[in-house]
């Protein structure tokens, strides 16, 4: 008798602190109010932890004074006291984002205002233009190498008809000479010789130049993009840089070039207005 008297007053204690028992439900945002999942919720009283779910919601146990701790990587901690009436409406949390430090930014350069000691800043080392000017050579220049050519020894090729005759319009034999070998030659030399570049071609390096050099070292110096596109065509005319580098495209020589006419440039010509 006496032990059945104590077990119903415990299942009486059990079910007391149970009917005593209160949740907490809420949301977790940001400050744009979009839902942030993955917080811990931290109750302080009974260590409990709840973290919310995709839609940013939780529930946790807890009563009137508990503390609440709102915490989430890359956001401000919040703590907060639990009151009466937060049980009878959801908690609506916003956390901030933590501030962060822009990164200093250094100015490598900053102009003087003289362009001889600003050219000084931004010009070609000896030894790099030297470079430069050995590489381009080399590149325009015949090849070392012999290349094997796909033919027949003259012991092992076929007789022509004509040959060891004397042709009717031409003079020696295989007919290399004459008015058909001045016409050869003619048209050989016609195609040897190099044609001017014209207007699409011209259009093109210019667009190459200001695809690759600074354009913000000419900018301080007063041109605008209109002012440099005249500078341009002007040192084109000047130099021949698209004659000489249009095949040959060399970026640091033609900036360099550029930076060296720029100073008699300024001479005769007003920019910037």
């Amino acid at each position: 008798m006496k032990t059945k008297l104590l077990f119903a007053l415990f299942l009486f204690s059990v079910s007391f602190l149970f009917s005593q028992k209160k949740y907490i439900i809420g949301n977790v945002k940001n400050e744009v109010q979009n839902n942030i999942s993955q917080t811990y919720i931290y109750n302080s009283r009974t260590e409990e932890i709840v973290i919310t779910d995709t839609s940013g919601d939780f529930i946790i146990s807890a009563i009137p004074s508990d503390e609440l701790r709102i915490v989430k990587t890359g956001f401000e901690r919040l703590t907060l006291k639990i009151k009466e009436e937060n049980f009878t409406q959801p908690l609506n949390l916003i956390l901030s984002k933590l501030p962060f430090e822009i990164e200093e930014i250094t100015i490598a350069f900053n102009p003087t205002g003289d362009l001889k000691k600003d050219l000084d800043y931004f010009k070609t080392s000896e030894r790099k233009l030297k470079l430069n000017n050995e590489m381009s050579q080399y590149m325009r220049g015949p090849l070392n190498e012999v290349i094997p050519q796909n033919t027949i020894p003259s012991m092992f090729a076929q007789r022509k008809p004509g040959d060891g005759q004397i042709s009717l319009l031409s003079v020696g034999s295989g007919g290399n000479g004459g008015v058909l070998g001045f016409l050869a030659g003619a048209i050989a030399g016609k195609k040897n010789n190099p044609t001017p570049l014209n207007y699409a071609e011209v259009e093109d390096f210019y667009r190459r130049v200001k695809d690759v050099i600074d354009l913000d070292y000419f900018k301080n110096y007063g041109l605008s993009e209109y002012d440099f596109d005249i500078f341009l065509a002007y040192v084109d005319q000047v130099n021949s840089l698209s004659k000489k580098y249009h095949k040959n495209f060399n970026r640091a020589v033609i900036e360099s070039e550029l930076k060296i006419a720029l100073v008699d440039y300024l001479k005769t010509h007003k920019v910037g207005s």
